[in-house]
């Protein structure tokens, strides 16, 4: 698998404000299943990856279908978003191929969401669901400290709040997507039928066209 990809969910229009409660909803659902996963007696076996994967996903399509309003109600190039996603990636010192090109593309009802495959001594399940309530707090304070919402001095212009909002959504999901290929590698999983039964889910709820 070379790519995981999510559709665009044409049918909801969150805002940054709910997205914030639904990531921190997904992420504690997330928090249980990893924890079920390592308390289980066959959590070496792919079937007892089913529910981790799934909230996997489940976090990674909630940053990314906040990053796609954020393209195209208010005007955010996301393409410019991910360059400084990479750029800090590559700062950190965080090892992945410079090739395929990374981007954001329409597929139909989908949006295809290339992000890399990061090369990460010693990461796993607890450390990624820790990583990813790190950069929950820091989604947060571009809601909260940045756009003064609890009365500060000062605050950030729109444009800088909506920038900040989505580098942190794309490390969120970039911590999801690290992950499954983790999954994926580790315990020799096809990702393709996880996507599958991810779209057929918000096909259900009414989600997208």
């Amino acid at each position: 698998m070379e790519r995981l990809y999510l559709p665009k969910l044409n049918r909801l229009h969150p805002t940054l404000e709910s997205t914030v409660l639904k990531v921190v909803e997904e992420s504690g659902e997330l928090a249980r299943a990893v924890l079920q996963h390592l308390a289980d007696p066959a959590a070496k076996t792919p079937d007892s990856m089913d529910e981790v994967a799934a909230e996997l996903l489940d976090v990674a399509q909630t940053c990314v279908t906040m990053i796609f309003v954020l393209e195209d109600e208010y005007g955010l190039r996301c393409e410019e978003m991910i360059d400084s996603h990479l750029s800090k990636l590559r700062r950190k010192n965080y090892l992945f191929p410079e090739t395929p090109e990374y981007r954001i593309e329409d597929s139909g009802s989908f949006k295809v969401l290339y992000l890399p495959r990061l090369q990460i001594p010693g990461i796993d399940l607890l450390k990624t669901v820790c990583k990813i309530q790190e950069e929950i707090g820091e989604l947060t304070q571009f809601l909260g400290k940045g756009a003064a919402a609890s009365g500060e001095a000062t605050s950030l212009d729109r444009h800088t709040v909506f920038a900040g909002a989505a580098l942190e959504l794309l490390d969120i999901a970039q911590c999801c997507f690290t992950m499954m290929y983790i999954l994926a590698d580790s315990y020799q999983l096809d990702l393709q039928p996880y996507l599958e039964k991810h779209e057929a889910k918000l096909r259900r709820k009414g989600y997208f066209d």
